[in-house]
């Protein structure tokens, strides 16, 4: 995974002013840039972090996590097992209360 962080060209956020709680952040946008920068992507979605610097100013910043494919495909088998397990046992438990109802007819 590629550590270095990596801005969306043309893309500018700014903190809102102190006296306007209600306002979260200022976006500007340099269209001519920013156009350019999404042409030359390869991805067909970018999403974005919106993060506060030590001096308290905003910034925006590319989120490049992608899940790993094999730890993906380890995760949907560990829950399927575990959703098969937890069926088994919740239809064991339900066999052994209609013997109980049935027998106590």
């Amino acid at each position: 995974m590629n550590k270095e962080k990596q801005f969306l060209n043309g893309l500018y956020v700014n903190q809102s002013p102190p006296n306007l709680d209600w306002l979260v952040c200022k976006i500007g946008i340099d269209v001519p840039q920013l156009l350019s920068t999404l042409q030359n992507s390869n991805e067909e979605r970018i999403n974005l972090d919106l993060k506060r610097k030590d001096d308290g100013s905003v910034y925006a910043e590319i989120n490049t996590w992608k899940p790993d494919q094999d730890n993906n495909q380890n995760n949907n088998q560990n829950n399927n097992q575990g959703y098969q397990n937890n069926n088994q046992s919740n239809n064991q438990g339900y066999q052994n209360n209609n013997n109980r109802n049935w027998n106590n007819r």
